[in-house]
């Protein structure tokens, strides 16, 4: 399915389409797929990746060095959001270890 809307949009069209409906990709096309999978994990939208593949001035070498920058910036955010999710795990379990525990003549009902 997702081939098949690749294509609507015109981003990833087939080298040759079967008799019998079979899409066929070439090396090139499989190169602009891995490219375009590499943008979407980087969260870019389809327009934008297709403006970027389709610019007379696109470098694949140099998308590849932008594609490894961002996932290290992206790698470096989610570091940085585990650090605080494990910080608030760590903070939650000392609150619930502090909690005043009443005795049970002193229990509520």
């Amino acid at each position: 399915r997702t081939l098949h809307y690749y294509d609507e949009l015109g981003l990833l069209t087939p080298s040759e389409v079967t008799a019998a409906g079979y899409r066929l990709y070439g090396d090139d096309k499989l190169e602009r797929l891995q490219q375009i999978l590499f943008f979407r994990e980087l969260d870019f939208p389809l327009r934008e990746i297709a403006r970027i593949l389709d610019s007379p001035d696109f470098s694949r070498q140099e998308a590849l060095r932008q594609q490894k920058r961002l996932l290290t910036l992206k790698r470096d955010r989610l570091e940085g959001q585990s650090r605080v999710f494990m910080h608030n795990i760590r903070f939650s379990f000392v609150l619930s270890r502090q909690a005043v525990r009443l005795p049970c003549s002193q229990s509520l009902g």
